[in-house]
């Protein structure tokens, strides 16, 4: 299966901990090993488009680019930043020092002046900035009078500011040129020509005003992908082989059914917008009962309403993956903000006992390959499997070599042979097996009589109150954990010698793993792990790992440590500290390479 931008080697990302942003002026220039833009303003700017733009004309130039965005629950209005790092060398997380500032509007100038380095540049819009800002720092532009009379409207202000950023990085327009094509396209041929216009004026003016202030120097060679957690994540789905998606809209899972519906007549998906989160996942359990490989998404309020549905799908025994993209609650909570608040709630939802699997990602690479990963393991273990994302993860943007498909298999586990399918033969859709997974038929397959319930049942599937069958199928369903394999659930860079051992999961990973590359950078030991598999949670493993560690560090995003507490559940391990964020915005590489020199909450 040829999948859409992706070419099938596996990426093994770059650890280079040469990080510095050493600026040694040269000829006037600041020569920058890495650059961090804000693009900052109110939501309908088209601060993502302008981002975007950014992020594939730099990654065009072989570059690596981060980018997060920010924004409010709002369609028009409210502060909203796209935030962009680039560099020579792999980045998963942002910094919180800015070097250029483009302000659309004097909010953006007012809440973000503060994070930009003694050298920065801040480039502002003079036409909706009426205070009169002097200083060898800021760069006034009538960005909007200039799209107004280049483009003809007032929209194209971003691009404007687009050139002009382009220009103070020292770097030739045409590649920008080439992206503004291929970004516009499929619009028309005037918009792509405006477009370009407005840029070359904006490159223009900024070198007029200001010289080229950084020597961004590209390496060339590789061009990357530029790609998202939600794109990596259907990317994932449709390797698997995935054929019904169902969900109601909730940010931030919508964008995953979103791109599968934008590539599902080229592979035969049926997607469904649901009327809401309870009928979203009993359609998908339907579908998964007719034998159809079966995904749902939503986030933390919607997976509530959905927990009826995930004990209904333990009970039957049916494959499911649910996408569940954490953000801040109780109930609506912060609906454009991330959060890592769901972990209890995603291994412990419904009502008794039932197996289920908990798989975490951390970045585009390993979003597909565990959301490839999750399909096998609910059709093996023939239960619900949840992908537990955040909108960190979801809604920022990577450069990546390639994602890797060639290494994606699918795996529908234990299926009903020719012989209980045919005639004559009883099919026993829940006999009690070895493994505890019983061979799987689905109606309409030979002359199986498929019966199912939501009571507990004996091996046929009809309705049993006896005590002996009821632990017989208690047992089964448990059972079917052996077949989860051997992962052990977590990646673990261990330091010999290290008293310190930080652990994360999820979208954390960036901020953590460059943290620890800067303490090790200045001659410190420490160790860092990434739990992916949250549950069956791999406690011997852990014990394994940690053990001659006298400090245990846990940084999660959530206000109690869910992750410090399963820990301990697990394994009786206690954490020395835990450092916390819980604002609804991720973490920084700063913040947690604070936390570990000085020991105190981030």
């Amino acid at each position: 299966m040829r999948l859409p931008f992706s070419g099938g080697t596996n990426l093994q990302p770059d650890r280079s901990v040469n990080r510095t942003r050493i600026q040694i002026k040269s000829k006037g220039l600041m020569v920058a090993k890495e650059l961090t833009i804000l693009l900052g303003g109110s939501a309908g700017q088209g601060l993502q488009s302008m981002g975007q733009v950014l992020s594939r004309a730099l990654s065009r130039l072989g570059l690596h680019v981060f980018a997060l965005q920010d924004y409010e629950s709002r369609i028009r209005g409210g502060h909203a930043f796209f935030q962009l790092r680039t560099a020579g060398q792999r980045l998963d997380a942002h910094v919180d020092t800015v070097n250029i500032l483009v302000a659309l509007d004097e909010q953006t100038l007012l809440i973000h002046e503060k994070e930009l380095a003694p050298d920065g540049i801040i480039l502002y819009d003079s036409d909706k900035i009426k205070t009169e800002y002097s200083g060898k720092k800021y760069l006034p532009l009538k960005l909007s009078t200039i799209s107004r009379e280049q483009g003809g409207s007032s929209a194209m202000a971003n691009t404007v500011a687009l050139g002009a950023v382009w220009s103070i990085m020292g770097l030739a327009l045409e590649v920008v040129e080439e992206v503004l094509q291929s970004f516009f396209g499929a619009k028309s041929a005037e918009i792509v020509e405006k477009n370009i216009q407005v840029a070359r004026v904006g490159f223009q003016l900024g070198a007029e005003k200001r010289s080229p202030v950084f020597a961004l120097q590209p390496p060339g060679g590789k061009k990357r992908l530029v790609i998202s957690g939600t794109e990596a994540t259907g990317l994932g789905a449709i390797a698997a082989d995935v054929r019904f998606y169902s969900a109601y809209p909730m940010t931030p899972a919508t964008g995953v059914m979103e791109f599968i519906m934008d590539h599902s007549k080229d592979y035969g998906i049926v997607v469904e917008q649901a009327e809401d989160e309870i009928s979203a996942i009993n359609m998908a359990l339907a579908a998964s009962y007719m034998g159809v490989r079966s995904m749902v998404g939503t986030s933390g309020g919607g997976f509530s309403l959905m927990v009826e549905g995930l004990g209904l799908g333990g009970i039957l025994e049916l494959p499911l993956v649910i996408f569940e993209a954490q953000r801040p609650g109780p109930a609506t909570g912060l609906p454009t903000r991330t959060e890592q608040s769901d972990l209890l709630f995603a291994v412990f939802a419904s009502q008794s006992e039932f197996p289920r699997v908990v798989l975490a990602p951390w970045t585009p690479e390993s979003s597909f390959s565990l959301t490839a990963e999750a399909f096998n393991l609910a059709d093996r273990l023939q239960t619900p499997v949840i992908i537990l994302s955040d909108h960190h993860l979801a809604s920022s943007y990577w450069t990546v070599d390639d994602l890797p498909s060639a290494a994606v298999s699918v795996d529908r586990g234990a299926l009903a042979s020719a012989k209980e399918l045919g005639s004559g033969s009883e099919y026993l859709r829940y006999r009690l097996t070895e493994t505890g997974a019983s061979p799987r038929a689905w109606p309409g397959q030979g002359s199986a009589l498929v019966v199912s319930s939501g009571d507990e049942h004996d091996e046929s599937g009809h309705v049993t109150e006896d005590p002996v069958l009821r632990t017989a199928m208690v047992d089964k369903r448990w059972k079917k954990l052996e077949l989860a394999g051997t992962d052990p659930g977590l990646e673990a860079d261990l330091q010999k010698g290290a008293d310190t051992v930080l652990i994360g999961w999820g979208s954390t990973y960036g901020a953590l793993r460059e943290a620890v590359d800067r303490k090790r950078a200045q001659g410190e030991k420490i160790s860092f792990i990434q739990i992916y598999r949250l549950w069956p949670f791999p406690a011997a493993e852990l014990q394994k790992r940690v053990a001659g560690h006298a400090r245990i560090v846990v940084a999660e995003n959530n206000s109690i440590g869910q992750l410090a507490r399963l820990i301990r559940m697990e394994t009786g391990l206690t954490v020395d500290q835990n450092v916390l964020k819980y604002d609804g915005r991720p973490f920084s590489v700063d913040r947690i390479f604070k936390s570990l020199t000085q020991g105190v909450r981030a």
